[in-house]
């Protein structure tokens, strides 16, 4: 559902803002600046290797829970919360990340047709199945990130020139490399 002026709820900050948690080992209970409340079961959210948690020194800023542990923090995103929480916004993301599948897979098209390689031949260079590489080429398939690099890599690249100026216009493939490079 949109908010005012076609603004999508997710991109108001009082949807990102976390203004309350309340939590121990069985639920999460996490109220939003923008009045939402989501609940979720503790299971679903920490990951099983957590250690200790010290629920009585639980605490929060605007955007992260930080849930201490027998050694260090678990920090918690109020993406994750939302994620979790919220069909509409996950299938946000899930739309996003469909996006950014077919401008990487445009873009390695456009950097192999640059070097002048057939996709047979980079297909093999890399190490992968040409119809693989032909589907992530056209964003139909999912790229791992060790794919991606061995595509990249048998082309002399690496991930910062998935990043480029065009004439006319800044593309956003330097925000997905970005983000690629961090993780």
């Amino acid at each position: 559902m949109s908010a005012k002026n076609g603004m999508k709820k997710w991109d108001n900050p009082r949807f990102q803002r976390i203004c309350s948690v309340k939590a121990d080992p069985n639920n999460f209970r996490v109220r939003f600046e923008d009045g939402t409340t989501a609940e979720i079961e503790s299971h679903k959210i920490l990951p099983g290797e957590i250690n200790q948690p010290r629920w009585e020194e639980l605490r929060f800023n605007p955007y992260e829970i930080i849930l201490p542990i027998a050694n260090g923090e678990f920090e918690i995103s109020w993406s994750t919360i939302r994620v979790l929480t919220d069909a509409e916004y996950s299938a946000h993301l899930s739309k996003v990340a469909e996006e950014q599948a077919k401008k990487i897979g445009r873009r390695l098209s456009q950097l192999r047709k640059g070097r002048g390689i057939k996709s047979k031949e980079l297909a093999e260079r890399a190490g992968i199945a040409p119809q693989s590489l032909s589907r992530i080429e056209h964003g139909k398939h999912d790229i791992a990130f060790s794919t991606l690099q061995k595509i990249l890599s048998a082309m002399g690249y690496e991930l910062k020139d998935l990043s480029v100026e065009s004439d006319t216009a800044k593309n956003d493939f330097g925000h997905v490399a970005e983000k690629l490079v961090v993780a």
